[in-house]
């Protein structure tokens, strides 16, 4: 009984010899270097926020200042929303 699967495959081998000589074409084609990738506007309101905690426990459990606590994290709250809202989004069209 014929089947109609192809004879052979239709993926292109490259042998290792091949490949290392091998130019896969421009720069833009090839894939960004990891350190463009990363949102270091997220990764500093979140050590902010760590920090935040911190300073607000200390305050809340040392001193027993619940005001002082308050005041720590609503103060961090706006600076990272305003940073937030006032920062564009990177470009991803690279």
């Amino acid at each position: 009984m014929p089947t109609r699967m192809p004879d052979k495959p239709r993926a292109k081998a490259i042998s290792p010899d091949e490949a290392r000589r091998a130019d896969f074409g421009s720069r833009q084609r090839r894939p960004r270097d990891p350190i463009d990738t990363v949102d270091w506007l997220a990764w500093w309101t979140l050590s902010l926020a760590v920090s935040a905690l911190f300073i607000a426990s200390c305050a809340f459990f040392g001193e027993g200042d619940v005001k002082g606590a308050a005041a720590v994290l609503t103060g961090t709250a706006a600076i990272m929303a305003l940073t937030l809202f006032l920062t564009t989004a990177p470009n991803n069209s690279r």
